[in-house]
């Protein structure tokens, strides 16, 4: 029985499976490790002629694309796995990352290609923070004539966490449907609500981090929006989640930091031309936000195919130490600009100390101890 070698080229796993088994023609194949989506095609063996190809492969006109196989189950922690993942041959490691131009090419392409879903999950996210604060609001003004202003306390914030809970969901089939181009809109919003919860936790510890290092004298903070921007697509993409997320971010771009700040700085700046664009600003920037996220996926890809699955630290120590450091931005800065703050104030308001002096008789003078007169209620003096 021959054997083939069917490997991942975005994450490096290899499997050996019976030549029997593959079916002719190229297939899209689905990786277990990363979930990435793949084309593969079978080689054709020695002294066999193109034209022999198998009914349902590509040479006899059938859509061997419409047929998505994957490898067969493998538990990861199986010694057989182990073996085909260390000694099997992989594909070459991409060598750097797209050029620009390539990059925006290819941008467009997928936009063309998955503008329908993507754009009305963005509309769904967007109508999601909206619809619910705006309903609250009105009922909430509505009701405070019958039951008096407390419940504008009530009905307000209520309408603000059903609008974040819904944009959430919403947004995290967004970018389901962009990691996995293979969504339609109804199964991304379904892997959406499994992945709400996660993605909440990681915007959350990305902002606590992001924002205390700008706090931290801004330099740090520069640094950990490329580090860990990548971490929203890492958590569909492979199923990390947290810090997790964060860290497999961080080394992605370790060593790439100065040409993905590059490429990401070039791409929000289009942005902003395409918002400042008069009156068609706001339509613009709803439409290419899309593109906008492709891009920022396809960077993710890039780095993704140029490291591969490689070695990196992911324990409780690693965890900590960014937010520790997000951490002394958060209460360091603020209190020694109080502590300046206050010295300040301190020192314009304190009092001069003053002597009185007769100088005239019945007039009494505050001479300040360091020089100059100010004159003060003049009163008579007895005697």
């Amino acid at each position: 029985m021959s054997m083939l070698t069917v490997s991942c080229p975005f994450c490096g796993f290899a499997r050996q499976l019976p030549s029997e088994q593959v079916p002719d023609g190229p297939h899209r194949v689905t990786c277990p490790r990363c979930k990435e989506v793949f084309l593969y095609t079978k080689p054709i063996p020695p002294g066999r002629d193109d034209n022999e190809a198998e009914p349902g492969s590509a040479g006899s006109g059938s859509s061997a694309l419409s047929v998505p196989p994957s490898f067969p189950p493998v538990s990861p922690d199986s010694d057989s796995a182990g073996a085909q993942d260390q000694d099997s041959p992989l594909l070459p490691p991409a060598a750097a990352l797209t050029e620009v131009g390539e990059l925006f090419r290819q941008s467009w392409e997928l936009f063309q290609h998955r503008f329908a879903p993507l754009i009305l999950l963005y509309l769904l996210t967007l109508l999601a923070v909206f619809v619910p604060v705006v309903v609250t609001t009105v009922l909430s003004f509505l009701a405070s004539g019958l039951f008096g202003s407390p419940v504008l306390f009530i009905l307000i914030p209520f309408g603000v966490i059903a609008g974040l809970i819904c944009a959430l969901w919403c947004y995290g089939g967004f970018l389901c449907a962009l990691v996995d181009d293979t969504l339609p809109l109804e199964r991304a919003l379904s892997r959406g609500k499994e992945v709400m919860l996660p993605l909440a936790w990681v915007f959350l510890l990305n902002g606590f981090v992001v924002i205390g290092g700008y706090v931290l004298f801004i330099i740090p903070g520069i640094i950990f929006t490329v580090w860990f921007f990548f971490g929203q697509f890492i958590l569909p993409a492979e199923g990390m989640h947290g810090m997790e997320a964060l860290l497999k971010s961080r080394e992605y771009v370790r060593g790439q930091w100065l040409n993905v700040a590059l490429r990401l700085l070039l791409i929000w700046a289009v942005s902003v031309v395409v918002g400042a664009v008069p009156f068609f600003g706001p339509v613009l920037s709803f439409l290419f936000f899309p593109f906008l996220m492709i891009f920022h996926y396809l960077i993710y890809r890039d780095l993704r195919a140029l490291k591969r699955d490689i070695p990196w630290r992911c324990d409780t120590k690693d965890k900590l130490v960014w937010p520790g450091v997000a951490l002394l931005g958060w209460l360091l800065v603020p209190i020694l600009l109080l502590f300046f703050a206050g010295s300040l104030f301190d020192g314009k308001h304190r009092k001069t100390p003053s002597v009185e002096a007769l100088v005239v008789p019945g007039t009494v003078l505050k001479v300040p101890a360091r020089g100059g007169f100010k004159i003060q209620d003049s009163h008579r003096v007895a005697g």
